[in-house]
């Protein structure tokens, strides 16, 4: 909730545009909590100048909206209702392929930006980010170019290294990293396996695969060496 005022009192004290196309800009904003939704609206018609922006609060929504509409840009949350994270990104790509993506979300991007950029994001900003990285996110985006925080940068680099040998994103599959963090935010399987749309034992099965992957035997060592690979940075 702090977040969500100190963003929105940033965003209404803005004053100069810095348009980046004379034409229209179609933008398709998709957030579920309305303060953010409006807050970044009014963000990226600062940062843009002239945007047409369309929105959505759930993944069915957003699923509706690039259907019957063409757009330059979609700002997404991954947690948004009726998704299953990461495959989100696949799904809104396969429907239009030329708009760029831009995920603005609260999931640990640590775990999250790497793997979102590999399912064909153009850019990956955490909600814990100040509003000036967003915006120079929707900057780069719109030039054509990938949007890489010094987070993400980093996670590849080391990604090319015996260093991600370590890291829990790297080990893990897209669809392994979203059960993991259901799991270490107290899910139980048969939760997880309703908001996925799985059946219990295939997320059954997904867990025995991160605790091997990770070498560990149960859900405190999971969180643990989640949390040691972290606090190591």
């Amino acid at each position: 909730m702090e977040f969500r005022l100190v963003f929105c009192l940033f965003v209404l004290s803005l004053r100069t545009t810095v348009p980046l196309h004379s034409a229209p800009t179609r933008v398709l904003l998709v957030e579920d909590h309305d303060i953010v939704r409006i807050a970044t609206g009014i963000l990226v018609q600062e940062t843009i100048g002239h945007a047409t922006i369309d929105t959505a609060s759930n993944f069915k929504e957003a699923v509706q909206a690039v259907s019957s509409n063409t757009y330059r840009l979609i700002i997404l949350d991954l947690s948004i209702p009726g998704t299953d994270y990461l495959l989100t990104i696949e799904k809104l790509r396969s429907l239009q392929p030329a708009a760029l993506i831009l995920v603005f979300s609260g999931q640990k991007e640590e775990l999250y930006g790497v793997h979102c950029m590999r399912a064909g994001a153009a850019g990956f900003v955490s909600k814990e980010s100040k509003a000036t990285d967003l915006q120079e996110a929707i900057r780069v985006v719109l030039k054509g170019q990938k949007y890489l925080s010094p987070v993400v940068r980093e996670q590849l680099l080391n990604s090319m290294t015996q260093q991600a040998a370590s890291d829990p994103a790297e080990l893990l599959s897209a669809k392994e990293l979203v059960v993991m963090e259901m799991l270490l935010a107290g899910k139980w399987t048969k939760d997880i396996a309703g908001q996925l749309n799985l059946k219990s034992t295939t997320v059954s099965t997904f867990k025995a695969r991160i605790f091997k992957k990770l070498g560990v035997n149960n859900l405190l060592d999971l969180a643990k060496r989640v949390e040691l690979y972290h606090l190591s940075k």
